[in-house]
């Protein structure tokens, strides 16, 4: 059994721990300037970007005719002043319009270690009327000139549309693309808000906050030792006591044991465990697929697999059958049970990592992930139900598709499920 260290700083507390159950490498997350237990502590000592007033950290475009800017007191969801923001990009002579804060006196802000866990967050409402998008792009760039972006969509807009009722904006950093632009997150100087087309809205309270996800499904894998699970359909070790996954009418448990990938799954089915086909055709019946990379480096938004990349299939007949897709080969090394129950089926099951060659996965670093349960009866698949995006069924083939995970020692579960509450 290998052993490694794996020194992890989460949220209010720092901890060097030494595990033997899960392969990590070495990953820090970062340091807070209050106590730790301290609740009154920041998520993030540079948190507050902008309230009440405009500094000398705040500029915006100097064209009056185009863009004005201004603090008021009917602006405020908090505090005594919030901003009036009026645009018009579509006038005549109008150049890029942009406002921005370099907040923290300027000084050089370092995001690198909560951007999996971190949102900017701010709070707008219309002045009247509604609107369906605000026509912004926001960007954070480093003290180099490298801008990462992030457009404003509807997943941004914690609400049906924007009105003059507050509604709150939520970007997560994650999902600002960093790696495309070379920016550097661990010396940012700046916010920058770039606006299109024309509007009028109120715009307050602009923070980072503790935010869990991003865009996509994200999957926190808990690392549990070789005693809190045993695949044999009984549904008492550890693993069934994790945070379960919701997709159709499935519950899936995801865990990190020492150089296995662990799931423990239950599914509701009417004809339960049939599946007359196996190897490139193990989809065709009742079924379960688990697709996620191992390339800490790969970018998340890339459309093309890797061969790091994993795409694992289980046939779930009479016999269960185990398919390595990228390979096109059975796995010989991964434990697997499945019982049939009242409604359904259990499904468990141990992936040999080092049958796939994946040596470690990093703590605190974004892992592309998806899951299927197929269902269907000896003449085929029926309909196949997705964990994170059900729109094609070609999202395998596309790991831009896929949710996310990420992976942290189960004892810290309790309190980032807190923070993030």
């Amino acid at each position: 059994m290998r052993r490694f260290v794996v020194p992890f700083l989460l949220l209010f507390t720092a901890c060097c721990l030494l595990f033997s159950c899960a392969n990590l490498k070495t990953n820090h997350l970062f340091d807070y300037t209050d106590s730790p237990g301290d609740s009154s502590a920041p998520f993030y000592a540079s948190s507050e970007i902008y309230h009440d007033f405009l500094t000398s950290e705040a500029w915006f475009t100097n064209n009056y005719n185009c863009l004005n800017v201004t603090a008021i007191k009917e602006a405020r969801y908090k505090g005594d002043y919030g901003l009036h923001v009026v645009w018009d990009r579509q006038l005549a002579g109008c150049p890029w319009l942009g406002l921005g804060f370099g907040w923290d006196n300027w000084n050089g802000k370092d995001l690198s270690e909560i951007k999996n866990v971190a949102a900017i967050e701010f709070w707008i409402r219309t002045v009247e009327g509604k609107m369906n998008n605000l026509p912004w792009a926001i960007g954070l760039e480093d003290f180099n000139g490298a801008q990462a972006w992030l457009g404003m969509t509807p997943n941004s807009i914690l609400a049906e549309y924007i009105d003059t009722s507050w509604t709150r904006i939520v970007l997560p950093l994650s999902e600002f693309n960093w790696d495309e632009q070379n920016a550097d997150p661990t010396l940012i100087k700046q916010i920058i808000f770039n606006m299109e087309a024309s509007g009028e809205i109120y715009m307050d309270e602009v923070s980072i906050v503790p935010y869990e996800g991003g865009f996509r499904k994200r999957a926190y894998i808990p690392l549990l030792s070789q005693n809190d699970f045993k695949p044999d359909g009984l549904k008492n070790d550890s693993i069934w006591k994790t945070k379960p996954l919701h997709f159709g009418k499935n519950i899936v448990h995801l865990a990190l044991i020492d150089s296995f990938f662990c799931v423990a799954l239950e599914v509701l089915d009417e004809s339960p465990l049939q599946n007359a086909n196996n190897g490139d055709k193990s989809w065709d019946g009742d079924a379960f697929e688990i697709v996620f990379s191992t390339d800490d480096k790969a970018s998340p938004r890339r459309i093309r697999y890797l061969s790091s990349d994993q795409h694992i299939g289980f046939a779930l007949g009479n016999e269960i059958s185990v398919w390595d897709w990228r390979k096109h080969t059975p796995l010989k090394k991964t434990v697997t049970t499945a019982v049939k129950t009242e409604n359904g089926y259990v499904f468990e099951a141990m992936i040999s990592l080092n049958e796939l060659d994946v040596e470690f996965f990093v703590p605190n670093i974004l892992y592309g992930l998806d899951m299927a349960v197929d269902h269907g009866d000896l003449t085929g698949r029926k309909i196949q139900e997705r964990w994170n995006d059900h729109s094609d069924n070609g999202q395998f083939d596309n790991p831009f598709m896929w949710g996310e995970m990420n992976f942290l020692p189960s004892e810290f579960e309790e309190e980032l499920n807190e923070m993030l509450e």
